[in-house]
């Protein structure tokens, strides 16, 4: 995928994941995890786990809950990082590489998927 074209995609947040916010007005995202089938069994076995939806928590700092508050699904990544250059006084390609990184790392979490900016999902799942 070429770099225009991942910049022209549009985060969307999943529905597995619940947000909530702390006294500092900072995001606090909630994400299912899944447990390997093998260490579920032994879990169960030890009577360590009854088998509901373990949860991981992260707190996101200013910049990160920045970037969270314009995942909706029609904003695009290149358009979230012109917005995060502009609010924090950053270089566009910094600004292009740290969100590309935070997208990045939510997504092997699980807490966001993409979809073509023409597609206006918003809060489905990815």
């Amino acid at each position: 995928m070429s770099r225009d074209a991942a910049l022209a995609l549009a985060p969307v947040p999943s529905r597995d994941v619940e947000q909530s916010s702390t006294a500092d007005g900072l995001v606090r995202l909630s994400v299912p995890v899944s447990v390997r089938p093998a260490l579920a069994g032994l879990a169960k076995r030890f009577g360590a786990w009854d088998g509901r939806v373990l949860r991981k928590t992260v707190e996101l700092d200013a910049v990160g809950t920045f970037v969270w508050q314009h995942i909706d699904g029609r904003a695009t990544v290149g358009e979230i990082a012109t917005a995060l250059a502009a609010r924090y006084g950053l270089d566009a390609n910094e600004a292009r590489l740290a969100v590309a990184e935070f997208l990045r790392q939510l997504g092997r979490r699980g807490a966001v998927g993409f979809a073509d900016s023409g597609a206006g999902r918003r809060g489905g799942r990815p």
